[in-house]
């Protein structure tokens, strides 16, 4: 069973999009917080697979609380549900490490399918935020620094290419003949191997090293 966390001041909203996760299959909210202060307080004592973060909240507000939970809560995954959609923040936001980040006007069946791709170690960005995303990854300042240039393996571009079109860890081991367990390790054995805190990061350094195409993005976001 998935375990959801949801983070945002809007008690209606909060409740509702409770209601609609434990409509999911193999979904489970088990704590709410009305902001990141409330929020880290009860992760003291139950830990989440997956945190939908409101950004704009009283107290301690979704980008602060981000920093705080990366730095306490590495294995938590992020995924931002908010009102917000303007290029800046998304950058802000995708620098902090998120995996995720949708508006609030998401269809429900493109939220659940968010939510499995970060539970499968992906990534995951609203279909209709394609444009600002590609802007991002096109015009980004923060290129990784490498003394050297990675020469990743077929193997490891293989998967980085395929998570690149939104491909699940099922799907990518359908693809390459192989399980989704090994699918996972190679994932976490780029992350470790090359210094990346996530396959975002990795898959934005090969955009930037021309080792892949924007293109390889576009096809997931469209």
């Amino acid at each position: 069973m998935l375990q959801i966390a949801i983070t945002d001041d809007h008690t209606l909203f909060r409740k509702s999009l409770k209601m609609l996760i434990n409509s999911f299959e193999n979904m489970e909210v088990i704590l709410e917080a009305a902001n990141g202060i409330e929020l880290l307080e009860r992760l003291e004592t139950r830990i989440p697979d997956i945190l939908l973060l409101d950004l704009q909240m009283p107290e301690m507000d979704g980008f602060d609380t981000c920093v705080k939970v990366k730095e306490k809560y590495p294995g938590i995954k992020i995924l931002v549900l908010t009102l917000l959609n303007e290029s800046e923040t998304i950058k802000k936001v995708v620098k902090m490490g998120v995996q995720g980040y949708f508006t609030k006007n998401t269809p429900p069946s493109e939220l659940e399918n968010a939510i499995w791709n970060l539970k499968d170690d992906g990534f995951y960005f609203e279909n209709s935020l394609a444009v600002a995303i590609e802007e991002i990854l096109n015009n980004s300042t923060s290129t990784i620094e490498r003394s050297q240039k990675i020469r990743f393996t077929e193997r490891e571009l293989e998967i980085i290419m395929l998570t690149a079109k939104g491909l699940k860890a099922k799907e990518i081991a359908d693809t390459l003949f192989i399980s989704a367990k090994t699918v996972n390790a190679h994932k976490q054995n780029i992350q470790q191997k090359y210094d990346f805190d996530s396959m975002m990061s990795a898959i934005i350094y090969c955009i930037h090293q021309n080792i892949i195409n924007l293109t390889d993005i576009s096809q997931k976001l469209s």
